[in-house]
């Protein structure tokens, strides 16, 4: 855990002078104060369920705007609740956690931190854009606060711990408290993108990332010497005839309309090579978009690894031992009709913006335990962060890479208008 000066760190965050800018819309956006606390997030990363600091600055930022805490949300995860008068309920949520990686960016504020409670050393970086999430928030937060005469409703402002992991969102769900959030008329979010120019938001309706279910899989066999593989049952070999086969179940067993990912990451077995091992273990990541792709694949696995086995003469007894992790995530479902409200919204924000249909994606993202939800309307809106400008601090590289940096000069007062913009208008038009 890092300590911090608190006081050093409010300087830091409020800067010395602010500048505000008027919007097309008339919202004064304080840009000095967008700037150095996303700078200041960027240099402070932590990572997953460590968050401790990072939610401890967000709580006091949300206190001092007037919002009602509730805490206890599983893992450093919590709440800020508005209530402006009688109107809708909206979340809006944010991740916090930073990811294991060196930053490379060069840039004057990179991260320099570490972190060792997995009794490692291991650098850290806000390499996923978490940094502009939390900054964006805060700032729709202050623009709602100066702008309570133009909406009426209840904000919920969610900050969610370990979204890498997976784990954030269902801590949450499962936690006692939060059953003491209202309940959501809707529900949002943003993740932002180095594959969309800065002031383009990309929609995808319907699926638009992938369920994520991670496997450890052990391949047995009956180990012996190297030279004499005729007295053995190899599971190297076994496992390289699975990993072949089980890449099918896309190419061959599956529409071509119906896409999924079937990757096999890790494989460890064996010390030496005159040795052959008595097990192999692999580990695989699976992505799907519908619940029956997803079936039917964990089943085909089972189904071709049995038949393996038993085809290289091993017993029944000796089958592979399957074990599906506690780290699956649904995919995130985008409401159609909420997704052409926001549309709308953030077209009318400023002439500068615009609109892009984008393709799903096989990456996760735990906002799906939330959006999965067919009683509540919800949606993540993709925000671009490439500057056509080739400069330092604009964008380079991509998502979990060391050289990630948005261009958060242009892209964050951008992106907080346009969802102060449609926050407000599904205020006003319910």
């Amino acid at each position: 855990m890092h300590v911090y000066n608190w006081g050093l760190i409010i300087l830091f965050i409020l800067g010395v002078s602010r500048t505000n800018a008027q919007t097309q819309k008339g919202y004064k956006i304080d840009t000095t104060q967008l700037y150095s606390t996303y700078c200041f997030l960027h240099q402070n990363p932590e990572l997953s369920g460590n968050e401790i600091e990072t939610s401890s600055l967000l709580k006091r930022e949300l206190l001092e705007l007037g919002f009602t805490i509730v805490d206890s949300l599983g893992l450093n995860s919590f709440a800020g609740v508005l209530k402006n008068g009688k109107g809708p309920t909206i979340l809006y949520r944010t991740d916090m956690d930073a990811l294991p990686i060196l930053e490379t960016t060069g840039v004057g504020f990179a991260s320099s931190k570490t972190d060792n409670s997995t009794g490692k050393q291991l650098p850290i970086m806000h390499a996923c854009g978490h940094d502009f999430h939390m900054t964006t928030w805060l700032g729709v937060a202050k623009t709602l606060v100066t702008n309570k005469k133009k909406w009426k409703g209840t904000i919920i402002l969610l900050a969610q711990s370990s979204e890498e992991t997976g784990q954030g969102a269902k801590g949450i769900v499962k936690a006692s408290n939060f059953g003491k959030l209202p309940t959501a008329d809707y529900q949002i979010a943003i993740h932002d993108t180095p594959d969309l120019m800065t002031g383009t938001f990309g929609f995808c309706d319907e699926y638009s990332m992938a369920a994520v279910d991670m496997m450890n899989i052990t391949i047995l066999g009956r180990g012996g010497h190297g030279a004499e593989p005729f007295k053995t049952i190899d599971p190297i070999l076994l496992s390289a005839n699975f990993i072949q086969e089980i890449q099918g179940i896309v190419s061959r067993n599956l529409a071509f309309n119906n896409p999924a990912v079937i990757t096999v990451g890790a494989i460890n077995g064996g010390t030496v090579g005159n040795i052959i091992p008595n097990s192999v273990e692999l580990k695989l990541t699976i992505r799907t978009f519908s619940p029956e792709n997803r079936a039917y694949i964990l089943k085909r696995i089972e189904e071709i690894g049995n038949n393996l086995a038993l085809a290289a003469g091993l017993s029944e007894n000796e089958l592979p031992d399957y074990k599906l992790l506690d780290m699956s995530i649904p995919p995130v479902y985008n409401n159609p009709a909420l997704g052409e409200l926001l549309q709308k919204s953030i077209s009318n924000t400023s002439k500068s913006n615009s609109i892009v249909k984008v393709l799903p994606k096989m990456i996760g993202e735990d906002f799906g335990i939330y959006s999965n939800s067919n009683t509540i309307p919800s949606y993540l809106i993709w925000a671009g962060v490439k500057s056509p400008i080739n400069t330092t601090e604009n964008t380079s590289g991509s998502l979990h890479s060391s050289t990630f940096l948005p261009d958060y000069k242009s892209a964050l007062p951008l992106t907080v208008e346009a969802i102060t913009n449609c926050l407000i208008d599904l205020f006003i038009k319910n």
